[in-house]
């Protein structure tokens, strides 16, 4: 049945363009994204189509006009590269197609400044209200202190989009993020006093319940439409529509009568975390009712609101997320009535008094800054700590439905006062929620991942029963020479944004090795960012001469963080029961270049061998093979990306691998892989995968057989 509900909803999904349109006229439907040089903004062409559109700016003036007058109505006319968007280029990680599939967007578009014509902005009703919200957001980044501008625009008019990163991530790592979208206790509080006010200035109930009716709708545009805002907004006014015609309603049948109209609106809603969150831990409290009741103490009340709600967010958030802070709990208690009855009111009261006169709030706005300047360090603070934080792995939805059932029983047995089935049920949610990290001490599959990070390496083993972790190279963003303004919020780092989740989705705890197989940016760049996130017991550097300043900077974060520091030549060997590791390279010969000084490692596992050569080229591969004469191998990891300097047709006949693997970006600026390289391959009939073009690449040794699988799934 839900499949075929699934497949009649798709059916009213499809795009009305082709990708040979290269010209697009319409509207921009939303707040105008700038960061750094590129500028980002949801268009709607004049065929209903909804395109995600992104311009490059080429010069500092031309960002005034997207900063002050691009809005919401801005008609456009944008002529450059329509494409499909990018798939689940790594597992586990965010099918970026899919998300905009479920907001019904099929096409990105990207384009140059020189190639975009905005003219006047249309007076659209519907987009009247989404004007009001970029005046409002811009208000605020005018009046308000930096430190503060971000958690203004989340909590007031639902943008993110300004937050800093490092803050950001800080509450996402603690479990505060819901604080930062416009929830329920956000409706709930603007709502309630709003009405009361009404009430106070002699409106009477009924007037006051109708006036709502029209505000409550408009706020929810101006806060920006999250599925939580319209699901409080629902159930508000249900329950202003029950004062006006003077009816009861149970809160349970408020929330249901929601949740059909939302999914009667838009379907995909159920696919949304924050669809789900938001039913999930409002169904939680609106079936605890009776146990508040029972408390007479406002704070054992909020104890156990925090209780419930972090019991069954817990579930869903390892679902998502792979990871779960143990202060969340803690900060949820203290923090929650900070935001509810300090910053948010005071929000409201400093935002209406600028528009007065910005005068009003000078001072109270950064006594305001300050006070949260101090939590968010603190924050910052524990999220940093490598206390608090556990890593799950992923989870199948079979264990997010048990663990929310058998978490039902237990409120429901504390509810009649079971006390020892009660007590029972505890024990047997807690070893079901710690299921996910005791489970991998008995997986006895090998598992070898290319990491898919663009333009360049980071490759994870995996051997039986978490004997062995090793991850060799992270990636790392190479950047240009920019100006200031061309700078990105948040600079692209490939170990943050691939590696890092990755790991968090197989339930790593820690790395036994890093393996760094040279120097070069695009290998060691994320190795910071795994630095930060994970604890590593010994970090191995080719035994050659260190001449790199980011080199120099990763061994110095090393030992701060108390890695023991190792360099490997040939000859350097370790074992873990079946699994073997040999160092081919560097040796004693000439190294010509960076590349050719790449450590060389020559690993036999599940039966096969793999030859992982970083960024390897011509000479070094000769030295390779003039010490092992016999050396063969099945998989290889083709040198530098598949540049034409590596991978020779000696080295190849040498070798004779059944599968080479090219670690490469998408249509990059250096061609790679090179079409002789891929020539060559061809002509020794070798297997070419790569993460160009398959995403993240992981095999699987179990039950005596090696599977093959890639992220991006061929159409």
């Amino acid at each position: 049945m839900f499949r075929l509900w699934a497949a009649n909803v798709d059916r009213l999904n499809e795009s009305v363009i082709t990708d040979e349109t290269k010209r697009i006229e319409g509207t921009i439907m939303d707040v105008v994204s700038i960061d750094g040089s590129q500028v980002s903004f949801l268009l709607r062409s004049y065929e209903g189509e909804k395109i995600q559109s992104f311009v490059k700016l080429s010069n500092e003036e031309d960002l005034a006009f997207w900063r002050d007058d691009a809005k919401p109505g801005t008609r456009c006319i944008i002529e450059g590269e329509l494409r499909v968007p990018s798939g689940q280029r790594n597992f586990s990680a965010l099918n970026y197609e899919r998300y905009l599939y479920e907001q019904r967007i099929h096409w990105t578009m990207a384009a140059d400044y020189e190639n975009v014509v905005c003219d006047h902005t249309d007076r659209y009703h519907s987009l009247i209200i989404k004007q009001w919200r970029h005046y409002a957001i811009q208000h605020i980044e005018e009046h308000f202190p930096s430190e503060i501008q971000g958690i203004a625009s989340a909590l007031l008019f639902g943008d993110r989009s300004k937050v800093e990163y490092e803050i950001l991530q800080a509450y996402q790592q603690l479990g505060l993020v819901h604080l930062l979208a416009i929830s329920g206790l956000h409706i709930g509080i603007v709502s309630g006093i709003v009405y009361f006010l009404f009430i106070r200035f002699g409106v009477t109930r009924e007037r006051a319940a109708e006036m709502m009716f029209i505000l409550l709708p408009l706020y929810a545009v101006l806060a920006g439409g999250a599925p939580s805002v319209i699901r409080a907004v629902c159930m508000s006014l249900i329950v202003f529509l029950a004062v006006r015609f003077r009816f009861h309603v149970h809160p349970l049948h408020t929330l249901s009568a929601a949740y059909i109209l939302m999914l009667c609106f838009n379907p995909y809603y159920i696919f949304h975390v924050g669809f789900q969150l938001s039913f999930m831990l409002t169904l939680s409290i609106i079936t605890s009712i009776s146990i508040l009741r029972s408390f007479q103490s406002k704070t054992k009340q909020s104890l156990y609101v925090a209780i419930v709600t972090q019991v069954f967010s817990f579930p869903l958030i390892i679902y998502y997320f792979h990871s779960y802070s143990l202060w969340s709990l803690f900060l949820n208690i203290v923090y929650v009535p900070i935001i509810s009855i300090i910053v948010l009111p005071a929000m409201w009261v400093l935002f209406l008094l600028t528009l007065v006169h910005p005068d009003f709030a000078y001072v109270w706005l950064h006594l305001l800054s300050r006070g949260l300047e101090g939590i968010h360090h603190f924050f910052i603070w524990v999220q940093g700590s490598v206390y608090g934080t556990t890593v799950f792995g992923e989870v199948s939805v079979t264990w997010v439905i048990v663990t929310t059932a058998i978490a039902v029983v237990l409120f429901y047995l504390y509810e009649i006062r079971k006390h020892v089935q009660l007590y029972v049920g505890i024990g047997v949610f807690l070893l079901l929620a710690a299921y996910p990290i005791y489970m991998k001490a008995f997986d006895s599959s090998v598992t070898v991942t290319f990491i898919n990070v663009g333009q360049g390496d980071s490759i994870l083993i995996e051997l039986p029963r978490r004997e062995g972790i090793y991850l060799i190279d992270a990636g790392g963003h190479i950047s240009f020479p920019q100006e200031e303004w061309q700078e990105r919020e948040v600079p692209s780092d490939p170990g943050r944004q691939n590696v890092i989740p990755y790991l968090k989705a197989r339930g790593i705890q820690k790395i036994d090795k890093v393996i760094v197989s040279h120097g070069d940016y695009d290998h060691i760049g994320g190795l910071f960012a795994v630095l930060d996130e994970f604890p590593v017991d010994k970090m191995y550097f080719p035994d050659v001469d260190i001449s790199e300043d980011a080199e120099r900077s990763l061994i110095t974060e090393a030992l701060e963080k108390g890695v023991e520091l190792q360099l490997i030549s040939d000859g350097y060997t370790w074992e873990s029961r079946k699994a073997k590791f040999r160092v081919l390279h560097p040796g004693d010969g000439p190294m010509p270049n960076r590349n050719d000084a790449s450590i060389v490692l020559d690993a036999y596992l599940g039966g096969m061998r793999w030859l992982f050569t970083g960024d390897l080229e011509e000479d070094g591969e000769k030295q390779v093979i003039e010490r092992y004469p016999n050396l063969k191998t099945d998989i290889l990891k083709a040198g530098h990306h598949g540049s034409r300097t590596s991978t020779t047709a000696v080295f190849l006949e040498q070798l004779n691998p059944t599968v080479a693997v090219i670690s490469a970006g998408v249509n990059n600026r250096f061609q790679h892989p090179h079409d002789e390289v891929v020539e060559r391959l061809n002509k020794e009939d070798v297997r070419i995968v790569g993460t160009y073009e398959h995403g993240a690449i992981r095999f699987t040794y179990k039950n005596n057989s090696w599977y093959v699988e890639t992220s991006l799934v061929e159409r």
